[in-house]
């Protein structure tokens, strides 16, 4: 998926009585290509339509797979998510715990936005790749309770709860994450714009 992608709802999940439905995580990048050493930020948002019952999302804690040619960074929305933070951990390539939740609706809180922003995924070119590649983000390690893309169903804190399954107490999620490239120029096409340069450089004196 190289262009934008549209924030859309699940429609259809809740005439299903015995489910909880159908979260979708939605990922939309700032560009659809950089150049060496550049950066594209994803931002993340999450659409709980589809929860059977949902009030707001209760919070979200996940694993972001890179690319072994650049770094991750996360910026959590912590306006939105301010119990337990986390903008991740750097392994290698990777983003581990990216996370953060909000109170019950009936205790204090109040990020009922619907989709709902969870914040935003900066991939950082390393500038070793010697030919183009494509970033495709992939998140995992999101199923409740070592993970959760949970959705508050009760005031007083009840959660519907990520699973791989749609049941009573779980629901699925679905992932839309935008791709981009990363373009190395050839030694070819390196040289020309230096000529280029060059001949800029006479034209002006």
């Amino acid at each position: 998926m190289k262009k934008a992608i549209a924030l859309f709802l699940v429609a259809g999940a809740a005439s299903i009585a015995s489910a909880a439905g159908n979260l979708v995580l939605v990922g939309i990048p700032s560009a659809a290509s950089t150049g060496p050493g550049g950066s594209v930020t994803v931002d993340l948002w999450a659409d709980w339509t589809g929860v059977v019952g949902g009030l707001s999302l209760a919070g979200f804690k996940f694993d972001v797979i890179g690319n072994l040619n650049g770094t991750l960074a996360g910026a959590v929305n912590n306006a939105g998510f301010n119990q337990g933070v986390n903008n991740g951990i750097v392994v290698g390539s990777n983003l581990l715990d990216f996370g953060g939740g909000q109170l019950p609706p009936g205790f204090g809180g109040t990020y009922n936005a619907n989709p709902a922003f969870l914040g935003s995924i900066t991939f950082t070119d390393s500038g070793t790749a010697v030919a183009n590649y494509t970033v495709s983000l992939v998140i995992v390690d999101y199923i409740a309770p070592a993970g959760s893309l949970n959705v508050f169903i009760g005031a007083s804190g009840t959660q519907s709860r990520s699973g791989l399954t749609s049941t009573s107490s779980t629901h699925t999620v679905q992932f839309e994450i935008g791709s981009f490239d990363v373009i190395i120029p050839t030694p070819a096409s390196m040289a020309l714009l230096g000529l280029g340069g060059l001949v800029a450089g006479r034209r002006r004196r």
